[in-house]
């Protein structure tokens, strides 16, 4: 981010995310960042809906080449700007009262982009809206690979809540709709408890990859994660990042955390994997930020070097 992009923040009171040109009508670039300001679908506790300002606003004032994770030499190198060609395309208009709506909401906005070469970067909102994106993505590639960093599972049949819409369920729909490839998405840091084996069981059964993050931990397992990983990537992936995958002590301001999470690096190296992978990732999103909750501050700075880590 320049001097120039700082000052064009002050005149204008407009935060773009990482200072990217701000662009409302979709048209062909390398991506596009969209906010989600929806909560709708949480059940504990509300506020992601307010992620996508917290999350520009930690965005202004940083660098947009992240630094390399070793020096050669003690030089550092520097690449492109890891934004380069990317668009701030302001917010879904995705409207609290009715999760129905907002997802179609979600489909329509991210599909007009999709169709004309972007990739997406969403910013959330509650992590149901990913089922959004996910039928956008779909609807032009086909069923996708999936990347789902997260400590919960989400794939419930919504039958304890009498609904089958909230954050903890869009995984199961996106399966039954063949929006993703059961045998190429893998969940990385799942360690929330659990009121039965129903969603853990069902996953298992269509060939989903699961690791917790005492799994990703295991130099033993370390060949079996490389493969894991490498399945993702072999065609059109989406990858999905649930701020509570990571250590509450990093990010606090999330509807759900969950003790025991991942460290930032961890949480970088499956970031990182998808550079990897045969074909670009079409499409990714951070979600659950919750900047009404206590460390928001904190939680919006992680979640925004994550995203600059996407974007490289």
């Amino acid at each position: 981010m320049s001097a120039d992009v700082l000052m064009q923040g002050l005149r204008t009171g407009l935060t773009p995310f990482l200072g990217l040109p701000l662009c409302i009508d979709p048209r062909p670039a390398t991506g596009v960042v969209l906010g989600a300001p929806c909560d709708a679908g949480v059940i504990n506790r509300p506020g992601a809906r307010l992620g996508p300002w917290a999350m520009r606003a930690a965005s202004m004032g940083l660098g947009s080449h992240p630094m390399p994770e070793r020096l050669r030499e003690g030089r550092p190198v520097f690449g492109a700007p890891a934004a380069r060609g990317w668009l701030d395309g302001g917010n879904i208009p995705a409207l609290p009262f009715s999760l129905r709506d907002a997802l179609e909401t979600v489909q329509a906005t991210v599909g007009a982009w999709a169709m004309t070469g972007c990739r997406t970067l969403m910013l959330g909102g509650d992590h149901s809206l990913t089922l959004g994106a996910l039928r956008a993505h779909a609807r032009q590639h086909g069923p996708l690979g999936l990347l789902h960093v997260d400590a919960h599972p989400d794939a419930a049949d919504g039958a304890a809540w009498g609904t089958d819409i909230h954050h903890g369920t869009w995984l199961r729909q996106a399966i039954e709709e063949d929006l993703v490839d059961p045998e190429r998405v893998m969940q990385a840091g799942l360690r929330a408890p659990r009121f039965d084996d129903e969603e853990l069981a069902f996953l298992s059964v269509v060939g989903v990859r699961m690791w917790t993050p005492a799994d990703l931990r295991d130099p033993l397992m370390a060949l079996r994660l490389n493969e894991d990983l490498a399945a993702v990537g072999r065609g059109p992936a989406y990858v999905s990042l649930d701020l509570d995958a990571l250590d509450p002590i990093l990010v606090p301001a999330v509807a759900e955390p969950v003790p025991g999470g991942l460290t930032f690096a961890e949480a970088l190296r499956l970031i990182h994997a998808a550079s990897q992978w045969a074909e670009p990732w079409v499409g990714a999103d951070l979600m659950e930020l919750a900047p009404t909750l206590e460390g928001a501050e904190a939680s919006a700075r992680v979640a925004v070097h994550l995203a600059l880590h996407l974007l490289a």
